[in-house]
């Protein structure tokens, strides 16, 4: 495997997206780095988590920023041709090197669907709630549909994405601020400039129990008043950080 190398793609219009289809046979105007992802996401998610194809786009995809870890993968082609009688080479072994999609995460803006209820499965509630931290109202984005191929996990590929994110987060902290300008007091609900909904670093995560562990590493903290819930029929646990927008050094 060659040096990984990471692509970003910004929110984008995915409204030719047929989420019955698989990546590979979605039309030419979906983004390319998004059909990338959404292989990483389908051998992830449907093929080895077995969840349904038709559930793994959502409306949270063209809203949100994805991140797609690429490796430059070499391939033989050609297998060597040795004679027989005199063990000479009449043909060297051929490869070929491609880019292969190894691993993928999003950034979700504000706003989102309130907390799901412990032990409960994840719906659209009319209230949210305070939990242990978050007061429940505080504009917050969120991580996740985090994979990674199985031939290359160990190899800190789900942490390079992380860093490529948080990075991109810390310097770009107002991307996700709703502009006044295009939407008007009125449509955010707010009589004056304070209260404009203003994200202030704080990052969520729905994390799979079976990677708190890796989210715990990147500073990431159970939030144990979300509780524990279900997607999928998949056990989860809600994580928060909170990032400093200011500069701050970044480690995988």
């Amino acid at each position: 495997m060659g040096t990984p190398f990471i692509s970003l793609l910004e929110p984008s219009k995915l409204d030719d997206y047929d989420r019955t289809k698989p990546h590979d046979q979605q039309p030419c105007p979906v983004p390319k780095v998004f059909r990338d992802a959404m292989s990483v996401r389908e051998a992830v998610f449907v093929d080895e988590q077995r969840m349904p194809l038709e559930f793994e786009y959502d409306n949270d995809d063209p809203r949100s920023c994805h991140w797609v870890v690429y490796a430059s993968v070499s391939k033989v082609v050609e297998l060597e041709q040795v004679d027989p009688d005199s063990g000479l080479i009449l043909r060297p072994r051929r490869s070929e090197t491609h880019t292969l999609p190894i691993g993928t995460m999003r950034i979700v803006p504000f706003p989102h669907p309130p907390h799901p209820q412990p032990d409960g499965w994840y719906e659209d509630y009319k209230l949210d709630r305070a939990t242990t931290f978050h007061d429940g109202q505080e504009p917050y984005v969120k991580v996740g549909r985090l994979a990674v191929l199985p031939a290359y996990r160990g190899r800190h590929m789900a942490g390079q994405l992380w860093v490529a994110a948080r990075r991109w987060l810390e310097t770009h902290p107002r991307y996700f601020d709703p502009s006044v300008t295009e939407k008007g007091m009125d449509a955010l609900n707010a009589e004056q400039a304070s209260e404009i909904p203003h994200w202030g670093g704080l990052v969520c995560a729905h994390a799979q129990e079976a990677v708190i562990k890796t989210y715990e590493r990147w500073g990431f903290k159970v939030d144990e008043g979300m509780g524990r819930w279900y997607e999928e029929g998949v056990p989860h646990v809600g994580m928060f950080l909170r990032l400093n927008t200011k500069d701050v050094p970044v480690q995988v």
